[in-house]
């Protein structure tokens, strides 16, 4: 039988009726669309009751930015019940007893010969996605400090981590999933389905493949022959016969208390799970169905595609996470309304755009009350702090000017800005760096192709071979002297002061990428600049200084 029972819902309330209108209704009165949410909830349930919000993917492949959205739609309407001083609790659940897709089986080496299997089957491939995601969420602020590297928390509290191969395994439904067996027939005329026999799939006793054909159904047992090896087999065991998706979901709804779920639109739609599964909550668990967060589409930041780990995946929230604060990312979700689409990139335009707005949002927070409450559902931090910063394009401008010396670059951003806190500078100029190195190399480093190596480098080389003093050695160079040097160096017509690059790497480095170029075409300098990591970067710099 079901964990617990919800709370069963009586007539909606007026004001409900009127707000909610429908999957894709809001009311826009509200400071924030999570508050509308939560106000749904805590109107639907009673003031003792924990309300659960469950957040739901498929380890295919690595989670990417657009399926983070889904969790932090949940996060979001998490904390604002809190704000309205209700408990609630999130549920991740991953669903790892989805077989995988024939597909995708052909085209990755790790899932060859898994098709029509658990995803958890390949179980080192399944857990290091989810425990990739994990870390994730641990960096961004959702997953709670207690949670271990599986999601796994102690009972009670306001986070748990479902694996669904493993609770099916373990029956954790066995009684309620008998009752849909036995009851399929008429779950198939609730959901418009001609045979009750189409809602569910054998994994085959012999080969392991869902690639089943029902030949009889009841409440005990499920008389099958395989497609994939020609078994023909009866399975006794509910944790072998995996419901559609469609049952799935209202299976774990009715079993979890589940009380709330954001779902993308296009599973929201006429004719999508969470239409179609209407008449079950109503004319067989009779408990409502879920408030529903509908939420839009991320797409890039080209193009009208979303981004799909079916299409090559990524990018990833950790891509997210090496050039934004935390807040800034969750910011990025959270700034809009949940229905509209999002466009997310890496490009200067996205990057600088979107730090210059976070900036100015995070200045309001103190004079705005709707800035002030998005502020609050974003994180527990104080804004204080990051309204003292210089602006990102302050930040490339400082590294640029000196040499990608992040200490050279501090030392200047501290005199002009003296307020500014040195710890968050410190994660600005981090997020710059790893910017610089992954994404705006060819917008501030771009390349001019090969330069003949002249009489200009050869001059240089051996001033600098000389020098002893601060800085590079003087001399009347014209423009196409500079154009020559900084092609030698970077490939570019431009780069940072010839006596920035002097006192960060030194004359003798210098020279030596001079000369390795004019002798072998490389250009080490370039590669320290704009290429590795941002550590090796940094290590790098601070060895040549």
């Amino acid at each position: 039988m079901p964990r617990r029972r919800r709370a069963r819902k009586q007539s909606p309330e007026p004001r409900e009726e009127a707000r909610s209108g429908g999957l894709h209704a809001q009311d826009r009165t509200a400071a924030h669309w999570a508050l509308d949410y939560a106000r749904r909830l805590a109107d639907r349930h009673p003031p003792a009751h924990r309300i659960l919000i469950q957040t739901s993917m498929s380890p295919t492949g690595y989670f990417h930015i657009g399926n983070f959205r889904d969790t932090v739609c949940a996060h979001l309407v998490h904390r604002a019940l809190a704000r309205m001083g209700r408990r609630s609790a999130i549920l991740l659940s991953f669903d790892d007893y989805d077989p995988v897709r024939e597909s995708q089986a052909a085209r990755d080496p790790e899932l060859a010969d898994c098709g029509g299997r658990p995803l958890a089957e390949r179980g080192e491939r399944a857990a290091r996605i989810c425990r990739a995601y994990l870390a994730e969420l641990r960096a961004v602020g959702i997953l709670p400090a207690e949670a271990d590297d599986d999601g796994r928390t102690p009972p009670g509290g306001d986070w748990e981590t479902h694996y669904q191969y493993e609770r099916y395994r373990a029956g954790a439904y066995r009684e309620i999933q008998r009752r849909y067996q036995r009851d399929a027939e008429r779950l198939a005329t609730l959901l418009g389905k001609g045979d009750g026999r189409d809602l569910f799939a054998v994994y085959c006793l012999q080969c392991g493949r869902n690639t089943t054909e029902i030949h009889r159904l009841d409440g005990h047992a499920a008389r099958y022959r395989c497609l994939s090896c020609g078994a023909e087999l009866t399975a006794h065991d509910p944790a072998d016969v995996k419901p559609s998706w469609a049952l799935d979901w209202t299976l774990r709804v009715a079993y979890e208390g589940i009380d709330c779920e954001p779902a993308g639109q296009d599973h929201c739609s006429a004719g999508s799970t969470m239409d179609r599964t209407r008449p079950v909550y109503d004319g067989y668990l009779g408990s409502p169905q879920p408030v529903i967060v509908p939420y839009g589409l991320v797409r890039g930041e080209r193009g009208g595609g979303k981004i799909s780990g079916s299409l090559g995946g990524g990018p990833f929230v950790r891509d997210l996470l090496a050039v934004h604060p935390a807040p800034l990312v969750l910011w990025l979700y959270a700034r809009r309304n949940c229905l509209s689409d999002l466009r997310l990139g890496f490009g200067p335009g996205p990057f600088l755009g979107a730090y210059d707005e976070f900036d100015r949002f995070v200045r309001a927070v103190g004079r705005d009350e709707r800035a002030r409450i998005l502020w609050e559902l974003l994180t527990d931090e104080e804004p204080g702090g990051y309204a003292t910063l210089p602006r990102m394009r302050s930040v490339l401008g400082a590294l640029y000017a000196h040499g990608s010396s992040a200490d050279a670059a501090r030392r200047h951003l501290v005199a002009l800005h003296p307020g500014a806190d040195r710890a968050l500078l410190d994660e600005r100029l981090g997020h710059a760096l790893a910017w610089l190195t992954e994404h705006g190399r060819d917008h501030y480093w771009a390349a001019t192709g090969d330069t003949p190596a002249g009489p200009a480098i050869d001059l240089l080389i051996e001033q600098l071979r000389q020098h002893t003093g601060a800085g590079a050695p003087r001399a009347g160079r014209t423009r196409e002297d500079f154009r020559e040097i900084y092609g030698a160096l970077f490939g570019t017509a431009h780069g940072p002061r010839l006596d920035t690059l002097a006192d960060v790497f030194t004359p003798a480095l210098v020279a030596d990428a001079l000369a390795a170029y004019r002798d072998r075409g490389e250009r080490p300098l370039r590669a320290r600049l704009s290429g590795g990591s941002d550590r090796s970067r940094q290590e790098a710099l601070s060895r040549a200084s």
